[in-house]
Order: C-alpha cells, then sequence, then structure tokens
C-alpha cells in the first residue's frame, strides 16, 4: 500500500471513528489513527470537537513524532558564491 493510499484509508477510518464518538459520548476522548501515511501505527488522542476543528480546517491526525522532520538540507553559501547542500 502506498503512504496516499495508507493516508486515505486512515483518514477515512478516523471519519468513522470521529462520528462514532459524536454520537455516543462527544466529551469522551477517541484514539486516532497516524494519518502521516507511513506505517508508524501511531495513536493520537483527541476529543472530537478537536477532531472536527482540524478537520475544517483542513488538517489531518498527525503523532507529534511524526510532525519532525526526519532529516534536513542546510544551504550554506562557500567563498566562491556558490550554493551547496550539505
Amino acid at each position: 500500500m502506498s503512504p496516499g493510499q495508507r493516508s486515505s484509508l486512515f483518514c477515512e477510518v478516523n471519519d468513522r471513528i470521529y462520528e462514532l464518538l459524536e454520537s455516543a459520548d462527544p466529551d469522551l476522548p477517541g484514539e486516532f489513527l497516524c494519518e502521516c501515511g507511513r506505517d508508524c501505527g501511531r495513536r493520537v488522542e483527541l476529543l472530537p470537537a478537536a477532531f472536527a476543528t482540524l478537520r475544517e480546517a483542513g488538517g489531518i491526525v498527525r503523532s507529534p513524532d511524526c510532525r519532525r522532520p526526519r532529516f534536513s538540507l542546510l544551504r550554506r553559501e562557500p567563498a566562491d558564491g556558490v550554493p551547496a547542500l550539505g
């Protein structure tokens, strides 16, 4: 399964979890699947209202661990003025 397919599937599952929580007890937090697209298996605890706010803003559920970049590229200007990645 591609990362995009996994993310879409987990979005659908989370939407269903939200519907069930909202109809049963909107004050009860639920465990939502991380929608990062990787096979991370992390869960994020959210109240239904927080989930709805996230979706209204066009956001996806992401574990705090999946928000950190895995690597970063720093631009350096060498003496000759030609940018280099490193």
